[in-house]
């Protein structure tokens, strides 16, 4: 079932354009990551996908009802970057503001919080204020309060930054579990690493969302060859490479180069090339990960090309 449907959304913001042609869709129970770097216009969609901003091209439905409909503001959550908790009040005080202001009653919240408590890892610190808990806990606190109205739309804005890679995992695994349960999520990140925990994912420049699909179909639709150059020259090596023909990009890694070949360019003419030029250095095809394809992209945009 398709709970959050996009088509064709524009907006601009005193006539410059933030969003053009928008399309995408999010089924009950996916995680769909709206990747981009700073600027790329993920906030604006979000904030336009909760009715927040009205569309001025195209249009929004969220659970089968246009995305300002008031009836809505129970079935979905929002969590904007910096989430609206507040500090002054404990975990236990956080959730069950929330909850009343969802008009749970208290029974009902009682029930809930308890589980949320367990599930988010915050059971045994309801009495701690929210402002003396670490960046992790604090945005699983986000979530948890969130969660609280048990929505069935998710609207998720960089809600991992600044947040460190342990927290980041226990945060996703508790996401997992939410969309186990049939939540659509929409969630907007710059982390690649993120992205490919995503069920798909669409990739936003510019305001314009210019390729989707799952993230192994990204990476597999690339029409290029990625080669690791691995040897203590290989990064010394990389302005020889970028001279060769068949050598579309070449990108340093940590003390290797990771070098696209071009459409038609030859591994084994490759390897012979190099062992060529310096018999210390190796070659050996790679696996292109998100963050690779979305790399090239940006270096072929930028230098005039067209991604394959």
């Amino acid at each position: 079932m398709t709970a959050i449907e996009i088509a064709g959304l524009g907006f601009a913001y005193h006539g410059s354009p933030v969003l053009t042609g928008v399309t995408l869709a999010v089924n009950s129970g996916e995680i769909y990551g709206l990747v981009g770097a700073d600027g790329a216009g993920k906030t604006t969609l979000l904030q336009l996908a909760v009715g927040q901003l009205p569309p001025q091209a195209g249009r929004i439905t969220v659970l089968g009802r246009d995305a300002a409909d008031p009836a809505l503001r129970n079935e979905i959550a929002y969590m904007p970057q910096g989430f609206g908790l507040y500090r002054d009040l404990s975990v236990q005080e956080n959730l069950d503001f929330f909850a009343d202001l969802h008009g749970l009653t208290p029974i009902v919240a009682r029930e809930r919080i308890v589980e949320l408590l367990k599930r988010a890892g915050l059971a045994g610190f309801e009495e701690r204020r929210a402002a003396h808990l670490s960046g992790g806990m604090m945005q699983k606190l986000a979530l948890a309060c969130a969660l609280v109205s048990q929505p069935r739309a998710m609207f998720l804005d960089e809600p991992t930054t600044g947040v460190d890679p342990v927290s980041r995992r226990a945060f996703w695994r508790l996401l997992n579990g939410v969309r186990a349960e049939g939540v659509a999520i929409l969630y907007a990140t710059a982390n690649m690493d993120e992205a490919e925990r995503c069920d798909r994912v669409g990739l936003l420049e510019a305001g314009r969302l210019e390729r989707q699909g799952t993230p192994l179909e990204l990476t597999h639709s690339v029409d290029a060859q990625l080669v690791g150059v691995s040897g203590a020259t290989a990064r010394q090596r990389r302005e020889a490479l970028l001279a060769w023909p068949m050598v579309q990009l070449a990108f340093p890694v940590g003390r290797q180069l990771r070098v696209w070949l071009g459409a038609g360019g030859s591994l084994t003419e490759f390897q012979a090339r190099l062992r060529a030029l310096d018999p210390e250095l190796d070659a050996q095809p790679l696996q292109p990960t998100l963050q690779d394809a979305a790399l090239r992209e940006l270096a072929l945009a930028e230098a005039g090309f067209h991604a394959g």
